[in-house]
């Protein structure tokens, strides 16, 4: 083998190796959905606990202040049906009622908007200061910053937000 065609597939093999790595990354966060927020926004993490209070709005303020807007994807959707099911025990109909009960009584509180498809809500958070929203793992890119739950992120093995 000469020195050129050892340096070629030396070359070869690092980039497949690299390509491997991509591919195994990806696949990592397949199936995970991520919790963003706002690049501004100074939350980092938040346990699963505040995670459904800020989801069934009874936790309605950032700690830094602000309101919280929350946005997810439209109903039908396998990421908004597994964060309501992982984050609050509920189906769709269950968190529709909840949200029906809650302002027969008078109780405050309004439901997440639906912002569509993940890039839309993605994007509506990258615009939103005060926004968190709910989107798969693989849409995330640098206009948001993905929050902790539980210590854990997406691709981690305890992460808990996985569409099963």
């Amino acid at each position: 083998m000469s020195v050129l065609s050892s340096r070629s597939f030396s070359r070869t093999v690092r980039i497949g190796a690299l390509a491997l790595g991509l591919s195994l990354a990806a696949s990592l966060h397949a199936g995970d959905f991520a919790v963003i927020v706002n690049k501004a926004n100074p939350v980092t993490a938040l346990s699963m606990a505040q995670l459904r209070k800020i989801l069934l709005a009874q936790e309605a303020k950032w700690p830094a202040g602000g309101k919280i807007v929350v946005w997810m994807t439209s109903p039908g959707q396998p990421d908004r049906a597994a964060t309501l099911k992982i984050v609050c025990g509920m189906s769709e109909t269950d968190f529709t009622l909840y949200f029906m009960h809650a302002s027969f009584n008078g109780e405050s509180g309004n439901p997440p908007s639906a912002g569509g498809s993940g890039a839309a809500v993605r994007q509506s958070i990258a615009s939103a200061a005060n926004g968190v929203g709910f989107v798969p793992a693989s849409l995330v890119d640098d206009s948001v910053k993905v929050v902790a739950i539980d210590g854990t992120r997406p691709g981690q093995p305890a992460y808990k937000l996985k569409l099963k």
